[in-house]
């Protein structure tokens, strides 16, 4: 079908649509990673007191990295952190792929957050936190920066929102599209990649959510989209362990392979999957909209709650995959436990 229309037109709505991504995306990223550090700044002090202090075992530690992440909207800081406790010793690899699988649940929120229909309200909300950012009732600053992030955040998804309805008014790019994202394997292949590109899994998760809001995607491929983002997203980890030690490197590679099993296993179950995360839609009363955010929440969760019952196991396993003398501090610790 979009072959009969020109080609000429038909590149020129794909570059919109690919610029109008660009634009959106960098918003979004830019948005979700400023209000992660204005949450950050705002309890970087609560933020390492409770990571030292609750990951004495991986039951206290899975829930420091929930709370954590939940706190300062981003796994990658709060995974980051981990691997440099990891790396000087201050917390051993078991307590840290807990962490990883807190962290992993905390992350969902802003999925959740972007599920809601407030694209309209983006430049409203965007407004009134600058105003508040200002600092002209300084109390309501730090409120101001982060009610600010989350507009830009919400601009980010307007905008995409707009490639979406370019892309619906032609029916030729429509049709071109439907077509490739019917095919499961390349949506999962696009999630790794686009997350890898732009390092935050906020962006594809947002347009996710919007192309299959408006049709253009089978829920299928919403789900292969969405497990592709999970295992893009470890490539911050990988980048920053290549200077550090073992513990860290062993720590990055707990991460990565973590997001790679869970991701394996669902696209094996994916009927089965697919079916879970509908019914539970169904049965707390939200309609499809909320699918896609859904899928990122309940994936995690079920990964932390096959994961962390063997959490030793896992480390052991990861000490076996990425082999290597531990230091002198860590092995009188292990002597320890």
């Amino acid at each position: 079908m979009y072959e009969e229309v020109p080609r000429g037109f038909f590149m020129l709505v794909i570059l919109t649509v690919l610029l109008n991504f660009i634009a959106g995306s960098f918003l979004i990223v830019f948005g979700v990673k400023a209000l992660g550090k204005t949450l950050e700044r705002a309890g970087s002090t609560l933020l390492a007191k409770v990571m030292r202090a609750f990951t004495r075992n991986r039951w206290t530690a899975f829930l420091a990295g929930t709370f954590t992440t939940a706190m300062v909207q981003s796994s990658t800081a709060v995974t980051l952190l981990t691997i440099g406790f990891v790396d000087s010793g201050l917390m051993t690899l078991e307590s840290a792929c807990a962490v990883i699988f807190g962290a992993n649940i905390g992350t969902t929120i802003t999925a959740q957050l972007m599920s809601f229909s407030l694209t309209e309200y983006a430049y409203y909300i965007l407004i009134a936190g600058s105003v508040f950012a200002l600092g002209l009732v300084p109390k309501l600053e730090t409120a101001g920066r982060a009610l600010m992030s989350v507009g830009l955040m919400f601009s980010g998804l307007y905008i995409l929102g707009q490639s979406i309805r370019l892309i619906q008014d032609s029916p030729a790019v429509s049709a071109w599209l439907t077509e490739h994202a019917s095919s499961v394997p390349l949506c999962l292949l696009f999630g790794i990649v686009v997350t890898m590109l732009v390092q935050s899994s906020s962006a594809t998760v947002g347009m996710t959510i919007l192309l299959f809001g408006s049709g253009l995607m089978p829920f299928a491929s919403a789900v292969a989209l969405t497990l592709g983002d999970n295992i893009g997203t470890c490539m911050t980890a990988q980048i920053a362990s290549i200077r550090l030690g073992l513990p860290g490197r062993r720590t990055a590679w707990a991460h990565t392979l973590y997001n790679i099993i869970g991701a394996a296993v669902a696209m094996a179950l994916l009927p089965q999957f697919c079916a879970l995360v509908e019914w539970f839609t169904r049965a707390v009363g939200q309609d499809e909209g909320r699918l896609v955010a859904n899928t990122h929440t309940l994936f995690n969760v079920l990964s932390a709650a096959v994961f962390l019952p063997i959490t030793r196991l896992y480390a052991r396993f990861i000490e076996w995959i990425v082999p290597g003398r531990q230091p002198a501090a860590a092995r009188v610790r292990r002597a320890l436990e």
